[in-house]
């Protein structure tokens, strides 16, 4: 089950990059801590999450991916879940409030569970005194209502739940130092009982072996699983891996880079897998090559040749010291991703058409025994 929900990157893809970033904007202001207080997310987030995504600086991120030449290929997934029901249409709020931002830096973190929908999303904001209230109150801007929260105590914590129409309501808890919002109160609840019962990101060890402390103007995605199912050794196992995405965005390139980090019992088994594996498909629009002795020399090839399509152009920038590489017009993924079930992970699969617009450039590198990974998104103009 894990293998194919958390891979349902698409979503986080889609919902953070595309959607939540636009409207949580407004809200930059919020993830200011008071000076001395530093809230643990992490003793909050539970353990069993299919994935999370991090930012410390919404400003940034907002203004690289307006600038992107490919950010119209994704307007049709803004209307979903809890970043439409919630956040999507405060932009122009948002916009008003983000002049006060001085270019100071909005940490947020937002976890995802299953059965990832949209809607099965935790967003934790990083604030001060008064920020539950900034959100309330933008929330009652948008739906143009005011109310007052229905107030439920779970293991002595207090959580207060705001109906925005007849079927839909928003569940927010203030912890120390942070405020958690979500679509479903079911999650925050989960949030409570994994700080209480010590059951949170915190305790996994995989985890915090792949969480890094970063420096500025950062976006990293967490998947809770593989990052390529051809790498997968069983799927007990497999449900204890995480695979770190940093997210970075260029004009016509935006790319996913890092490493895949597993219990101690199946490095070996991944790497023997990944050295062992004999694949080689050359064909319109799609190259598959594992094993450095193929990879090199193809590459090497490539690169002497005259002049370069576009997708010959993906291919001259891998690495010849890759030890797998798939490069891919996301056009031929759409028609038929049920072929590539073995090649690129589920959260692409899902949803092909909104990258159908890009070449996908894949390579994966043994170094000192760890499995490092790199997707790379190339505009099509």
């Amino acid at each position: 089950m894990r293998l194919r929900t958390v891979a349902k990157l698409s979503i986080v893809v889609s919902v953070i990059l595309f959607c939540i970033g636009i409207g949580l904007y407004g809200f930059a202001q919020l993830s200011m801590v008071d000076k001395g207080r530093e809230a643990d997310i992490l003793s909050y987030v539970p353990n069993d999450c299919s994935g999370i995504f991090e930012t410390d600086n919404l400003d940034f991120f907002m203004n690289e991916f307006l600038q992107a030449a490919y950010a119209g290929q994704m307007e049709s997934l803004r209307r979903a879940g809890i970043a439409d029901a919630i956040f999507s249409d405060l932009t122009r709020y948002a916009f008003r409030s983000a002049h006060g931002l001085s270019g100071q830096m909005n940490h947020i973190l937002i976890s995802f569970h299953s059965p990832c929908t949209p809607q099965d999303v935790v967003v934790y904001f990083r604030m001060g005194k008064g920020g539950k209230n900034k959100v309330v109150d933008a929330i009652c801007r948008k739906f143009g209502v005011k109310y007052e929260p229905k107030e439920e105590t779970y293991r002595g914590e207090k959580i207060e739940v705001y109906p925005i129409d007849a079927a839909s309501f928003v569940a927010v808890y203030e912890g120390n130092g942070f405020l958690a919002v979500s679509y479903q109160k079911r999650l925050i609840e989960a949030v409570i009982d994994a700080h209480k019962d010590e059951t949170s990101l915190r305790q996994d060890a995989v985890f915090m072996s792949a969480y890094r402390e970063k420096s500025v103007n950062f976006m990293t995605l967490y998947g809770h699983s593989a990052s390529l199912p051809l790498l997968a050794a069983d799927k007990k196992d497999v449900q204890e891996c995480w695979s770190v995405f940093d997210i970075h965005v260029n004009s016509d390139v935006f790319y996913l880079s890092g490493g895949m980090h597993e219990p101690d019992s199946c490095k070996q088994i991944s790497a023997a897998r990944l050295r062992n594996s004999k694949m080689e498909v050359c064909q319109d629009s799609l190259l598959v090559l594992s094993g450095t002795d193929k990879i090199s020399p193809f590459i090497s090839e490539v690169i002497a040749q005259p002049s370069h399509s576009l997708f010959e152009e993906c291919i001259s920038n891998l690495s010849l010291d890759a030890s797998y590489i798939m490069v891919v017009d996301m056009d031929k993924v759409m028609r038929s991703p049920g072929c590539f079930s073995d090649y690129l992970p589920a959260f692409i699969l899902a949803h092909p058409d909104m990258f159908r617009s890009f070449i996908l450039s894949v390579q994966v590198t043994e170094v000192d025994g760890r499995l490092s990974h790199i997707f790379v998104f190339t505009y099509k103009e």
